[in-house]
């Protein structure tokens, strides 16, 4: 009795300890320790192209060895228009931890070295390659290996890990990380064309890589605590990516997944990269991306535009783009061209004329993809806004202007037929101040625009605040932490009609 107890603890210790014994993608012999850098990066920051640079350097001379993940985090990362918040929640908490004391700034291995800051494990990016060649030459206790498919009809990414352990550790637990990179993401970076003048796009936008979007275990991952050589642990995470992360698009076929092992919340042992299988399950599926329409400012016209990708298994060769504006009888735009999977195309519809209200919707459709009914119409829908024409009454406009801190940040432009008629910033900065009023003549039969910058990209911070009423005392625009980079309003004034004549352009008289 005794020696069959036994026989089946040790059974049973065995299947345990091989957890994945058929096991088909993690190696099993003893490996030198990879490299995880995670540079803490934002688009406000002048130096932190240098770092991209040398962080993509370090990694195209070791491709298997040397992985990136960059933490868009702190004031830098502040954004600066619609679609630039490269922010997540877990960023910060990773930063913090790392005691940095600038940017850009970056830990290897979340390891603690003779030249990290503050008694943390964040260095200087000058830092970097030693730290990196340092680990790489150390043997690990652990191997890490990733399968990864992106479902294209669904958006769901299946990730596959394996651990599996050749070494003797000193600690009773590990943390088991996976992270999903972004690649190829557009957008602003202050100091991009003097530091890292390869990644700057043909518009002068910067082209982002490694950008971290999401940890699939957690802000810390997830506990394992056989850590016996000889065992091996394997898990499956799935993951519904939702189209875009803070206003940014998530590209499911521009991504990356990265897993790797800590021993607590610092030091990471080891870990590895791959870019999932992408899978296009349909032949005909057509994914409205984006749309965007512009402002009216004058014509009671607006620009529409709209983004849609090839979701399916064959080339897209025509298709139907039906939009309908606050509601109005829909309107088909055929569109041809020859899309592969994947392929993406922007199609502009200008000079669409509209009934306006003070904002307008309009509704996009995507339908018939080569002739035929689309096999995934959940991803077919996308709709925007724009504003229309606010009114107001002729004479003298004031335009009020409280400032928050950074008073030195903000300028703004009053535009009549699009010249410039008023103007003013930037302010004094270092505490709020109420800025004089300033007045401006609107006229008659004339469209306007009132345009405020704040160049960090934040607004005005409240209780900041600005306001542009009409002579009457109308509100025109008014508001403050309600942009980033700009906000414009557009109005305009009537006409004048003395009898059956319309006379436009009277001047008023400034009678102060």
């Amino acid at each position: 009795k005794i020696l069959c107890t036994l026989s089946l603890m040790m059974i049973l210790s065995l299947i345990f300890i091989n957890k994945c014994n058929a096991q088909t993608f993690v190696d099993t012999t003893q490996q030198n320790k990879n490299v995880i850098i995670e540079e803490f990066t934002g688009i406000g920051c002048v130096w932190c192209p240098a770092g991209h640079l040398i962080g993509q350097t370090l990694h195209d001379n070791n491709p298997n060895d040397v992985f990136l993940i960059n933490i868009h985090t702190g004031g830098y990362a502040s954004p600066q228009g619609a679609g630039t918040d490269f922010r997540t929640n877990f960023g910060s908490a990773i930063a913090s931890q790392s005691n940095l004391s600038g940017y850009p700034a970056g830990t290897v291995n979340r390891h603690l070295f003779s030249t990290s800051q503050n008694g943390g494990t964040a260095m200087s990016r000058s830092d970097w390659g030693a730290g990196s060649y340092h680990i790489l030459g150390l043997s690990s206790p652990v191997n890490v290996g990733i399968q990864a498919t992106v479902d294209m009809s669904t958006n769901v990414l299946t990730v596959d890990v394996e651990v599996y352990y050749t070494g003797t550790q000193t600690v009773a637990t590990n943390m088991l990380n996976v992270a999903v990179v972004q690649h190829n993401v557009e957008g602003p970076q202050t100091g991009g064309q003097s530091h890292n003048p390869g990644q700057i796009l043909s518009n002068g936008n910067y082209n982002h890589n490694h950008m971290l979007r999401h940890l699939l275990t957690g802000q810390w991952g997830e506990y394992m605590q056989n850590l016996t050589p000889g065992y091996c642990y394997s898990n499956q995470y799935t993951w519904t990516m939702p189209a875009d992360i803070n206003g940014t698009p998530l590209d499911p076929t521009n991504i990356s997944v990265i897993a790797f092992v800590a021993e607590d919340e610092q030091e990471i042992l080891s870990g590895t990269e791959i870019y999932p299988n992408v899978v296009f399950v349909n032949s005909w599926d057509a994914y409205c991306m984006s749309s965007t329409a512009t402002d009216i400012v004058c014509a009671p016209t607006t620009d529409l535009e709209v983004t849609f990708r090839n979701y399916g298994n064959t080339p897209l060769t025509s298709l139907d783009i039906i939009y309908d504006i606050n509601g109005s009888t829909p309107v088909t735009h055929p569109w041809s061209g020859n899309l592969p999977s994947a392929g993406s195309e922007t199609v502009t519809i200008p000079g669409v004329l509209v009934t306006p209200m003070s904002t307008n919707t309009v509704n996009f459709t995507l339908a018939n993809p080569n002739g035929n009914t689309d096999q995934n119409p959940s991803n077919d829908n996308h709709s925007t806004t724009f504003a229309g024409l606010g009114s107001a009454d002729i004479g003298m406009a004031t335009i009020d202007i409280t400032t928050d801190n950074y008073g030195d940040e903000i300028t703004w432009v009053l535009k009549e037929n699009s010249s410039v008629i008023a103007q003013g910033g930037p302010y004094q900065g270092g505490s709020s101040i109420t800025v004089p009023t300033a007045y401006a003549t609107l006229t008659a039969g004339n469209c306007y625009s009132f345009i405020i910058y704040d160049s960090y990209g934040d607004g005005i911070i409240p209780p900041g605040f600005y306001m542009v009423r009409d002579a009457t005392g109308n509100i025109l625009a008014n508001g403050g932490s309600n942009y980033s980079t700009e906000d414009q309003t557009n109005f305009e004034t009537a006409p004048i009609v003395i009898g059956l004549e319309e006379i436009s352009n009277i001047e008023t008289i400034d009678n102060r």
